[in-house]
C-alpha cells in the first residue's frame, strides 16, 4: 500500500477512535444528567435568568479542568464566608463564631492548595524543559513545540502567583485564637480577602461604634474578582498540564500523518490507545467517583467555633472579675 493510504488508514484511525471515545465517555459520564434534562431544565429556567445561566456555563466551561479544586477550595468557602457575613457579622452578632471557623478553613485550605501549586508547578516546568531534548521534536508538526511553550509560560506564571498569594495572606495573618479574640477591624480585613462591603443607602460604611451602636447599614457580597484571582494558580498548573498534553499527542502521533505504517506509527497508535484509558479513568474518578463523600469538615469547623466560643467566655469572666472589685466599692461609697 502506498504512503498516500496509509497517511489515510492513520487519519481515519485517529478521527474514529477520537469520537468513539469522546462519545462513549459523554453518554457513560453524564447519563444521570441526560435522564434528568427536561427537569432539570424546566427548574433553571424558572430559577435562573439567562444571564445567570449563561455566567454559570462560562464558569463550567473554563474550569473543567480544576473543577473540583475550584469548587472545594475557592467557591463554595467563599460562598460559605458571605452567607454567615451578613449585617453587623463582624460587631458580635451569633453567626461571628461560625465565620470564625469557616474563614480558618478557607485559610488553611487555600495555603495547602498554593502549596500544591507550587510544587506542581516545579514539576511540570522540568518536565516540559526536558522533553524538548526529545530527537524526534525536530521532525514533528509545528504545533506541539508550540503547545509545550505556552505549557512553559503558564506554568511559570503559576509558580509567580502562588508564592505572591503565600506572602499575601501571611502578610494578612491568621486569626487569633483562644484568649485574643478577633477584634471588628481584624474580621473585616479577612473578610476583604474574598468578599467586598456594599456601601448602605447613604453610601458610606459605617464605623465600628456605630456598627455595634446601630448594626451595619453596609452588606458583603462576594467578589467574583477575587474569586477569580484566587483560583488562578491552579488554573494555569490545570492548562499548563492540558497544553503539555496536547503537544506530546502532536509530537507522537506526527508519524501518523508524514511517515509511512511503521514503528512509529505502531509507537503513535499505543499512545493513543493509552491516553484514551488513562484520562477515561481520571475523567471517571473526577466527575464522578466522589459523589457519595462528604468534603465538608462540618467536626472541624465545630471545634474552631467551640474554641473560639471558649475564648470568648475566658474573656468575658476576666473582665467581669476585674469590674467586680470597682462595683462592690462603688456600692459601699453609695
Amino acid at each position: 500500500m502506498g504512503s498516500g493510504g496509509n497517511n489515510d488508514q492513520g487519519r481515519w484511525l485517529l478521527g474514529i477512535w477520537t469520537w468513539s471515545c469522546s462519545l462513549y465517555l459523554s453518554i457513560s459520564l453524564n447519563r444521570p444528567r441526560l435522564q434528568a434534562v427536561p427537569t432539570v431544565a424546566i427548574t433553571m429556567l424558572a430559577k435562573y435568568t439567562a444571564k445567570d445561566i449563561v455566567f454559570g456555563g462560562f464558569v463550567q466551561l473554563i474550569t473543567l479542568p480544576y473543577h473540583r479544586f475550584f469548587t472545594y477550595n475557592t467557591l463554595r468557602p467563599a460562598q460559605e464566608v458571605q452567607k454567615h457575613a451578613t449585617l453587623g457579622v463582624e460587631s458580635g452578632s451569633p453567626d461571628r463564631d461560625e465565620l470564625y471557623a469557616v474563614i480558618v478553613g478557607w485559610r488553611a485550605r487555600k495555603k495547602d492548595e498554593l502549596g500544591f501549586a507550587v510544587l506542581a508547578a516545579t514539576v511540570l516546568t522540568a518536565i516540559i524543559t526536558a522533553s524538548f531534548s526529545w530527537p524526534n521534536v525536530a521532525n514533528s508538526h509545528w504545533v506541539g513545540p508550540a503547545f509545550w511553550f505556552a505549557s512553559l509560560s503558564t506554568s511559570i506564571c503559576g509558580i509567580f502567583l502562588s508564592a505572591q498569594q503565600l506572602t499575601l495572606l501571611s502578610l494578612i495573618g491568621d486569626l487569633p485564637e483562644g484568649h485574643n479574640t478577633p477584634s471588628a477591624a481584624m474580621m473585616r480585613r479577612h473578610l476583604s480577602q474574598i468578599l467586598y462591603e456594599k456601601p448602605g443607602p447613604h453610601g458610606s460604611t459605617p464605623t465600628d461604634g456605630e456598627e455595634a451602636a446601630v448594626g451595619s447599614s453596609s452588606q458583603w457580597v462576594l467578589s467574583w474578582k477575587q474569586v477569580f484571582a484566587w483560583q488562578c494558580p491552579m488554573m494555569f498548573i490545570a492548562y499548563s498540564t492540558f497544553f503539555y498534553m496536547v503537544g506530546l499527542t502532536v509530537v507522537v502521533c506526527t508519524p501518523l500523518i508524514w511517515e509511512d505504517w511503521g514503528p512509529n506509527s505502531q509507537t503513535a497508535v499505543a499512545y493513543i490507545a493509552s491516553m484514551g484509558l488513562s484520562w477515561g479513568l481520571f475523567a471517571f474518578c473526577s466527575l464522578g467517583g466522589y459523589r457519595k463523600i462528604s468534603l465538608h469538615d462540618r467536626e472541624d469547623e465545630d471545634e474552631e467555633v467551640e474554641r473560639f466560643r471558649a475564648g470568648t467566655r475566658d474573656i468575658h469572666d476576666e473582665s467581669k472579675a476585674e469590674t467586680a472589685p470597682r462595683v462592690a466599692e462603688a456600692e459601699d461609697k453609695i
